[in-house]
């Protein structure tokens, strides 16, 4: 089972400070559907920078009983994972190689092949 390093906490956020889904959409300038969507993920949704800023400073805004500003590093939490298994050809055991990798190892196979044929019929 694949645990989850980078976890999203908005909804945590939100629960502490008393901020409803709806005001923070309001404030936001996007539907509800899109802060339900938001709140309920349980990994680190994909944000581009203006977007967690955005809405780093609508939570600021609605938080009530605020004791410092609310940044980016509490809306995520991280905990460090087991330590990846490396086999002897520095490669992540379980990770795909990716797809040029792939091919040049093919490719290399192949001109083995073709070299041992080759010294063969000499």
């Amino acid at each position: 089972m694949n645990q989850a390093l980078i976890k999203w906490k908005l909804k945590e956020v939100m629960a502490r400070h008393n901020i409803k889904a709806r005001d923070l959409a309001a404030e936001m300038g996007v539907s509800a559907n899109s802060v339900s969507n938001l709140r309920n993920a349980r990994t680190m949704p994909r944000l581009d920078g203006e977007i967690l800023n955005n809405l780093c400073e609508c939570l600021n805004r609605l938080a009530q009983d605020l004791e410092g500003e609310i940044t980016p590093s509490d809306l995520i939490s991280y905990a460090r994972g087991p330590n990846p298994v490396v086999d002897e050809n520095y490669e992540i055991k379980g990770a795909k190689a990716p797809t040029q990798q792939k091919k040049s190892r093919i490719t290399a196979s192949k001109t083995e092949i073709e070299n041992t044929s080759l010294s063969t019929a000499a």
